[in-house]
């Protein structure tokens, strides 16, 4: 299992899953810190990543790994719904449609990146991994935002801090 304790933004945030509706994606997963602690939540979870090398894909079977490279254009999921999309740490804005595609009527996406102002922290500090001001809102228009937060954010498991932007919002039905 993952040693990184998950985010604090997902801990707190991420709902209890509801019978027959339990399935959660963990998208661009690293080492699966999220999926561990969703899984451990009762979340069934598929965790998604371009290098599962550093992970230990046989501790939790109620997490089905794959491997996939989120960045050729291809998304690999097809048509599968999620209940619970969980995205930290990662931008890729060609993905925008299918994680709307793949949250299911009434599911919730907790996304939680860098954005612009944490290049003077550290990395990232390109502007392609940097979300704008509002970007979520915008991509995510039409869907009811429960939480949202962002600026500069200060916790003791970073060793400095970053400017980072999270949301929570709900697909409506």
């Amino acid at each position: 299992m993952s040693s990184q304790l998950p985010s604090h933004w997902i801990t707190q945030n991420v709902p209890p899953p509801a019978p027959g509706h339990n399935r959660a994606l963990d998208v661009a997963c690293g080492k699966g810190r999220h999926s561990f602690w969703l899984a451990q939540h009762g979340w069934q979870v598929t965790a998604l990543d371009r290098d599962l090398s550093q992970t230990d894909c046989a501790a939790d079977a109620r997490i089905d790994w794959l491997q996939a490279d989120l960045e050729t254009g291809h998304w690999p999921l097809g048509t599968r719904q999620f209940d619970l999309i969980v995205v930290v740490n990662y931008l890729h804005r060609s993905l925008f449609d299918h994680l709307r595609d793949a949250v299911r009527s009434g599911g919730t996406l907790i996304y939680e990146t860098f954005m612009i102002g944490n290049e003077q922290f550290g990395r990232p500090r390109s502007p392609d991994f940097l979300l704008q001001e509002d970007e979520l809102l915008t991509a995510f228009s039409g869907w009811r935002i429960i939480n949202q937060m962002q600026g500069d954010v200060y916790h003791e498991n970073a060793p400095h801090p970053h400017a980072v932007k999270q949301a929570i919002a709900v697909r409506k039905p």
